[in-house]
């Protein structure tokens, strides 16, 4: 009895040390996830703001076009990104690291334009000086 209780002590500890980031065969790993949730989010941003806006244009087929070039540049098919997203969705923690730090990317200032001097003005000054 007291073999077999050892036993399952010393499984139930190698099953509480494993690998906690280790997702599932078939999901994505969530930097892969990241990157393809990122593009996702901003063809819909750009699906958005300059493809939806006319009338004329075949809504569905031309933002399932959109997305078919998001999953094509990272080598992804829809079922998998379906079933990684499902399974990030049933873990929020893991899919809060990943929200995080998409927001952190998102917030990341882009580098200002340096300034060029306005021509105009300097002439004004110049002639009324």
């Amino acid at each position: 009895m007291r073999i077999v209780a050892s036993c399952l002590l010393l499984a139930l500890l190698i099953a509480s040390c494993s690998d906690k980031e280790k997702v599932p065969n078939g999901v994505m790993a969530r930097a892969k996830m990241q990157e393809v949730l990122w593009d996702m989010i901003s063809a819909g941003e750009f699906l958005n703001g300059y493809v939806m806006t006319k009338d004329s244009i075949d809504k569905l087929a031309e933002s399932s076009k959109v997305y078919a070039q998001v999953f094509q540049v990272h080598r992804v098919t829809r079922e998998e990104f379906d079933k990684s997203y499902r399974y990030y969705r049933e873990h929020p923690k893991e899919m809060r690291v990943i929200l995080d730090s998409l927001s952190k990317k998102k917030s990341t200032p882009v580098p200002a334009v340096p300034e060029r001097p306005d021509s105009l003005q300097k002439r004004i000054k110049q002639k009324y000086s």
